[in-house]
């Protein structure tokens, strides 16, 4: 039992109000509890949740209603044919969801690792994945061989509370709120195209001005997810205030650096590209700076997690080994 005391001054009485609350202790529910409230939910019938855990019918029932009664609150609401989950029901679910599965997931780690390692998934852009990341994975592969690390990539931000990733990098403008966030890299961009194409914009001198009167010789292709890259290009490299052209606002649009990076590779245009994507293409002589001049973004890659998973050693492993790639 724990007493919990407020108080607040009334100054035209100078005096206190004390206020004094008793809480009995709430105890934490068992699992077989929650995990027949979430399989009953989730399958809709306490008979197909019985199946599932490999229990009678009855008890699945008792356990369900065992919960509401401790909690003093409707969790599932019985309709004929089914098992809808309450306001208050789905709410809760939301929650109990994720501890199962870190539950779950920590005695599978703890069993395969002994307690050495563990499972890390990772979200991140389909570019950086493939042209920075994918690269340097062996180094953290030898140096934490007790680290699974599973990668996916995604387009939009990462919802945590819907998804099973643990962090996932980011291209964004700073610090997520509500997130833990780490800058991991600036993006840095630079125009790019095809030997042929570089070749012909280069004889007709600088690029800015080129761009500024809409030279036809100019196709621009530009990434969705940097609306703005080709005009802040210009007007820095150039010095110019300008708005950019409608002519040039026209080229082709790509959702993923990678597809403007083909782009490019194929003669289509001009794109604006970070060096780490375009080192083996100017290698292999794919592709030529078309300018020496390069724009920071306003938007960088970070490393981004709930606060809950900031004591996952592998997330902290990680992310040591990240800072020290950079």
């Amino acid at each position: 039992m724990r007493l919990i005391i407020n108080w607040r001054s009334e100054p035209q009485h100078k005096s206190l109000l004390l206020t004094c609350t008793l809480l009995m202790p709430l105890r934490i529910p068992s699992t077989i509890a929650l995990q027949c409230l979430e399989v009953s939910e989730r399958l809709g019938s306490f008979t197909r949740a019985a199946r599932a855990l490999n229990l009678t019918q009855g008890a699945v029932s008792r356990q369900v209603i065992g919960l509401e009664h401790k909690l003093g609150l409707q969790l599932l609401e019985r309709r004929r044919e089914s098992l809808v989950a309450t306001p208050a029901g789905r709410a809760y679910l939301l929650e109990v969801r994720q501890a199962l599965s870190r539950l779950e997931r920590a005695t599978i780690d703890i069993a395969l690792h002994q307690g050495r390692g563990g499972r890390l998934h990772l979200s991140a852009p389909s570019s950086f994945c493939n042209y920075w990341l994918a690269p340097r994975l062996s180094g953290f592969v030898h140096a934490h061989p007790h680290i699974t690390l599973n990668l996916s990539t995604y387009l939009g931000p990462v919802d945590f509370s819907a998804t099973s990733i643990d962090a996932a990098i980011m291209v964004v403008e700073g610090p997520v709120p509500g997130l833990h966030s780490l800058p991991v890299l600036q993006l840095a961009l630079r125009p790019y195209a095809c030997p042929a194409l570089a070749a012909r914009v280069t004889e007709r001198g600088d690029l800015a001005r080129q761009i500024q009167h809409a030279s036809p010789l100019l196709t621009l292709i530009h990434t969705t997810s940097l609306p703005q890259a080709w005009e802040t290009w210009t007007r820095q490299s150039g010095q110019l205030d300008a708005p950019l052209p409608d002519e040039m606002q026209a080229g082709p649009s790509y959702d993923l650096l990678s597809m403007s990076l083909n782009a490019a590779i194929a003669g289509i245009g001009l794109a604006l590209l970070p060096s780490f994507m375009t080192e083996a293409a100017v290698g292999s002589g794919q592709l030529e700076p078309v300018s020496d001049f390069e724009i920071i973004s306003d938007r960088s890659y970070y490393l981004c997690y709930p606060s809950h998973n900031a004591t996952l050693p592998a997330l902290a492993q990680f992310s040591h080994w990240l800072q020290q790639s950079i």
